[in-house]
């Protein structure tokens, strides 16, 4: 759906607010097992040394918030791709499907969101006809994802200055975080923003 159109995003808004639809923020980030340098405070005199890998290798985390309630979905695959979109979709579809609400995601114009060559996207979406929408955000637009500020949080906990040398421990301490998170939606939700409450839509006079 373009949220340019004020038809599609005046029934969607009626859906949200009598609670038959929910809205999630979906992004991806990458895990590098290359630590991202930042600056940080150290004792005098212990000073931080951060090791660098020979060889870099990375993972792939998709996550999915719900805007209303802070519920947080989450998945880590080998690459960023139209599978691992199409498997946080059906994450997000399953659990509304089993509240009977339509699942609506935003999402950005990463290549691996669109109806491609592939056909993958394609097949997500003919499997849950009727379940779900796509909202696609304007292109370069960071800002309304906000899904991008829990990344923020991510990041510094588990990616900046780590120690880790086998990826398999940096993903499990991502899953611990996520994990962490994921047990306090409260605490989500005052890391995206206060929760979204989409009030219906009512015909001026």
């Amino acid at each position: 759906m373009d949220p340019a159109d004020t038809e599609a995003v005046a029934w969607l808004c009626g859906l949200l607010g009598r609670g038959q639809a929910d809205l999630y923020g979906q992004d991806e980030a990458d895990l590098c097992l290359l630590p991202t340098l930042t600056r940080t405070w150290m004792v005098r005199g212990e000073q931080l040394k951060v090791k660098a890998p020979g060889t870099n290798e990375k993972r792939s985390v998709s996550a999915a918030v719900d805007l209303a309630e802070g519920t947080l979905l989450w998945r880590t695959d080998e690459r960023r791709c139209a599978d691992q979109f199409c498997a946080t979709l059906h994450a997000c579809v399953e659990r509304s499907t089993g509240r009977g609400r339509l699942a609506v995601l935003l999402v950005d114009n990463a290549q691996a969101h669109r109806v491609g060559k592939t056909g993958i996207v394609r097949q997500g979406l003919d499997q849950h006809a009727g379940q779900v929408v796509l909202v696609f955000l304007p292109t370069y637009s960071p800002d309304l994802q906000p899904t991008e500020r829990l990344w923020r949080q991510w990041r510094p906990n588990v990616t900046h200055n780590h120690i880790r040398d086998r990826i398999a421990d940096l993903q499990a301490d991502s899953d611990a975080w996520l994990a962490r998170m994921a047990a306090n939606p409260k605490d989500t939700l005052r890391i995206v923003g206060h929760p979204f409450i989409v009030q219906p839509l009512v015909q001026a006079a």
